[in-house]
């Protein structure tokens, strides 16, 4: 019961109020108690039994029940990972079967907050753990991120971390910009200045917070191979150290001060296993840490709540604000020491919500400045570039399209001097014609022109790739890559937004085969894009690098997983947008089947299902 707990009709046998009663070992005797809520029951039990409370449901842990009432302090931790600037929300279906509604976005994650805020007792803190900036929408990227920094202090966040993406500008503006506009501190134990071997006065190796009865320390970190990750120079002249050894000695510098809470909060993630049990460098920083209550990640995009064997709880949640994690650990005032931890993981739907109206107000405000910098137009094509593909498919899910050789083209060439070789883009994710229309619309972001040639504005490509995706990169050994191309095109001839846009390679498929046996063959293409004689080994014998979106690779619209592999990358619609200002006009062009980059052949001749007639571009 509790839906409508104030629901009593006796008359008609309705009586929605429900009665709980508690007795036993470190149960208080006492009179009846108000205000008892259903949803507080389960974390109060798990309390009482020293387990773990529900790992994805609200509620109390009701004190006043028990015997040690006024002995237990319980700090609240509010945690998000990863945030890169998500102000806006973004979208997810709330289950297999319905559509999709909004989820996160700044304005909205507040109100989430002060929700759990309110339940708080003796304190509560509103962390991240570092790429709060960097590859982040237009609304934060195209003014520095200052308004990712602005904003985080108007939801009310108590500390940050340092990942590698907030070294994307360098850290000259990240210290002498970024970090004195946030109103908390930036943690980080293992970045220091080699001539002193301490951090920089922008950031502290870790913080003390003073709640009634006791005190709070966090200690930072930060990933081991950040610098594998950013533009060489962007951190000079700092270091990263070994982890653990600075956790370690932090943690305990911090216990021999009197500390008697300490958590440990910084940029690595899980990377595999599963949601209880993961694995990866954030499971084995707190698999070896000593003096520390709580490990809480970021980086990899991973949920997990997990009770590591050295009794360390350890979290981390999907990114860009999607998910939160609500920690409680409750100390004993008595002993001083934390007796019991457990966290709980939440959607922060927009449902029926309504936004911060002082957050929205700001958010409305970029956006209206917005405007005129997503009309301003940074180059053009010989042709028009439509989402439809060379089948006529509105949605250009059947067939190589113009959008697709272009974005894939611009993925592959942004990163080939490190190496990659193929890119491979999903079509679902390409929503719009990257050329403006020839008519003119008052309300786009489009000029009134005349072509040849077609002009392309910051507005378009951000309408091509609304999703404030981020290119990745990664090692694939053939048989993996086959395994993409297989799925995408193992739902032909349906439409369907796994189909495959590439570039770097041409691939052949049966459309009679069975899904997941029908990719025949692959070759590479030249510098202008046409396809050669010269095979792509479908095999694990060879390694390819390829770039890919990051909806990809956590799986989206059926890929592999390669999130744990991945190096993540610039937004992909500042690759686009780049890839059309360095080379206009472009001239992009696709070729007819046996010669183009996606060729459908069909093995049954007349029979179902038949490869899709093609309708070329002009």
């Amino acid at each position: 019961h509790g839906y409508l707990p104030e629901l009593v009709d006796l008359e008609h046998n309705v009586n929605m109020r429900a009665a709980f009663v508690a007795a036993g070992p470190g149960i208080r005797k006492q009179g009846p108690v108000a205000g008892v809520r259903a949803i507080d029951l389960a974390p109060t039990i798990a309390f009482m039994l020293g387990i773990p409370g529900p790992q994805n449901a609200r509620g109390e842990i009701l004190y006043n029940l028990t015997t040690g009432q006024g002995r237990y302090k319980e700090l609240t931790v509010l945690q998000i990972s990863d945030y890169h600037g998500q102000l806006i929300p973004l979208s997810e279906a709330a289950d297999t079967l319905g559509p999709s509604f909004p989820i996160g976005g700044a304005a909205f994650l507040k109100q989430w907050f002060d929700v759990y805020r309110a339940e708080a007792k003796e304190g509560v803190l509103t962390v991240a753990a570092g790429d709060s900036v960097g590859a982040t929408p237009p609304i934060s990227n195209f003014f520095g991120d200052t308004p990712t920094i602005e904003i985080m202090n108007m939801m009310g966040f108590t500390s940050d971390g340092l990942g590698n993406h907030n070294f994307d500008s360098g850290q000259t503006y990240l210290r002498t910009v970024l970090i004195p506009l946030a109103n908390f501190p930036y943690i980080t134990a293992n970045i220091v200045n080699p001539s002193t071997g301490k951090t920089p006065p922008e950031w502290s190796p870790s913080r003390v917070w003073n709640f009634e009865g006791f005190k709070l320390g966090i200690v930072g970190f930060s990933n081991e191979n950040l610098t594998d990750l950013i533009f060489p120079g962007n951190l000079d002249p700092f270091v990263v150290m070994p982890i653990v050894p600075a956790v370690n000695t932090e943690a305990a510098r911090l216990r021999a001060k009197g500390v008697k809470m300490v958590l440990a909060i910084g940029h690595e993630g899980a990377t595999d296993g599963t949601f209880n049990n993961p694995t990866g460098p954030l499971i084995n920083v707190a698999d070896a840490a000593v003096g520390v209550d709580a490990v809480l990640g970021d980086h990899s995009d991973f949920q997990t709540i997990s009770y590591r064997p050295n009794g360390v709880l350890v979290t981390e949640n999907r990114s860009k604000g999607i998910r939160f994690t609500r920690l409680r650990l409750v100390l004993d005032a008595s002993t001083q020491s934390v007796v019991y931890k457990t966290a709980d993981w939440h959607k922060p739907w927009n449902i029926g919500l309504t936004p911060d109206p002082a957050i929205q107000a700001r958010i409305n405000e970029l956006n209206a400045q917005l405007a005129p910098i997503l009309g301003t137009v940074i180059g053009s094509s010989t042709k028009f570039i439509p989402r439809a593909d060379q089948c006529g498919n509105g949605a250009g899910r059947t067939c190589e399209s113009l959008v697709g050789n272009v974005t894939t083209d611009a993925m592959r060439l942004k990163y080939s001097s490190i190496g990659v070789q193929f890119a491979i883009t999903n079509s679902g994710g390409l929503r719009a014609d990257l050329t403006c229309p020839t008519t003119d619309n008052p309300s786009d972001f489009c000029p009134p022109y005349t072509p040849s040639p077609y002009l392309v504005t910051r507005g378009q490509v951000l309408a091509v790739l609304p999703f404030g995706n981020v290119v990745v990169t990664l090692d694939v050994n053939g048989a993996e890559l086959k395994t993409m191309l297989e799925n995408g095109v193992s739902r032909m001839p349906a439409v369907d937004g796994r189909f495959p846009q590439v570039s770097g390679l041409c691939f052949t498929y049966d459309i009679a085969a069975p899904a997941g046996s029908r990719v025949t063959s692959a070759v590479m293409t030249d510098a202008l894009g046409n396809c050669t004689a010269t095979a792509v080994d479908l095999t694990a014998a060879t390694m390819y690098r390829i770039a890919e979106n990051d909806f990809m690779a956590s799986g989206g619209d059926g890929y592999p997983f390669f999130t744990p592999r991945m190096t993540t990358q610039d937004i992909m619609d500042q690759v686009l947008a780049d890839y059309i200002a360095a080379n206009s006009p472009v001239a992009p062009f696709v070729l007819a089947a046996p010669n183009g980059r996606i060729n459908c052949t069909d093995s049954n001749g007349a029979a179902a299902p038949n490869c899709p007639a093609l309708v070329p571009s002009p």
